[in-house]
């Protein structure tokens, strides 16, 4: 049994133009969500915070449905919990302004620490909070499958100011690229030499790119027919990825997985089946 935790991020995901229709979100509930469709040896926790407003509850809801431990999200009443606006341009996903509501300035107790770093695979991202102690959860994390137990998602964000302190406390990350190759390539041999074991890069359309520290490894897209929301094709991309990885699966084949999902996601509208 795979113990996975999520942490990080817990958000809604509303589309003004489309009769403000919403799910519960953030790139660790994508991630998980996906990763509980596709598995059943998993035993998945959500360490976050939420409010006590319609959208907290609906997102606890939404986890304790699925199986998932809430044992550490903590319900902050009287506030908001996160959201965040979007608008599909041409099928792509545009955000708008985020409302960070409860977890604006949130601090994570060290108990939460030790929760989390009793998992043996975890994921975060920027928007998570959770930067400055993932040096701490590494060490505390026992290897029980092998060496991959931090995940993170970088979005675009290769450039941003906590970007030395993330790498250097990281086992495999996700990035996301326009279409240019070679920065891309120039970016996984940076990210390796600061620590990370495997590094991931995304090209939409053109696939994605791994690289070890010694090779480079090539990935294409699962055509679909007809793209109807983007939204949720990195999520889901790793997802796939990190389960062929639980398996054993060499570095090409968790690709194709990845990228199986996330052909499935994009054809519909919310970011997990």
């Amino acid at each position: 049994m795979v113990k996975f935790a999520a942490a990080g991020y817990v958000c809604i995901d509303y589309y003004p133009d489309f009769d403000n229709r919403w799910y519960v979100t953030g790139n660790g509930v994508d991630v998980l969500f996906n990763l509980l469709d596709m598995r059943k040896d998993m035993e998945a926790s959500v360490i976050s915070a939420v409010s006590d407003d319609m959208y907290g509850k609906k997102s606890l809801e939404a986890f304790r449905t699925r199986g998932i431990d809430c044992s550490h999200l903590e319900i902050i009443p009287g506030g908001e919990t996160p959201k965040v606006p979007l608008y599909l341009v041409d099928k792509d996903r545009h955000h708008g302004e985020p409302v960070r509501g409860i977890m604006e300035g949130y601090e994570f107790s060290e108990e939460a620490i030790d929760f989390i770093a009793s998992h043996d695979m975890m994921h975060s991202d920027f928007t998570g909070r959770l930067i400055h102690r993932l040096g701490d959860i590494r060490k505390k994390m026992k290897p029980a499958l092998g060496e991959m137990k931090i995940f993170f998602d970088l979005s675009n964000q290769r450039r941003h100011p906590d970007i030395k302190e993330v790498l250097s406390n990281i086992d495999c990350g996700l990035i996301s690229f326009e279409a240019d190759l070679e920065e891309g390539k120039e970016f996984l041999r940076y990210a390796c030499s600061m620590g990370v074991k495997l590094m991931i890069a995304t090209f939409g359309k053109n696939g994605s790119l791994a690289y070890d520290g010694s090779r480079f490894y090539r990935g294409d897209i699962v055509p679909v027919k007809e793209v109807v929301n983007t939204v949720g094709a990195g999520d889901s991309y790793f997802a796939g990825f990190i389960s062929a990885l639980i398996d054993g699966r060499p570095v090409a084949e968790c690709m194709q997985s990845g990228a199986e999902r996330a052909s499935k996601v994009i054809s519909i509208f919310d970011p997990y089946l």
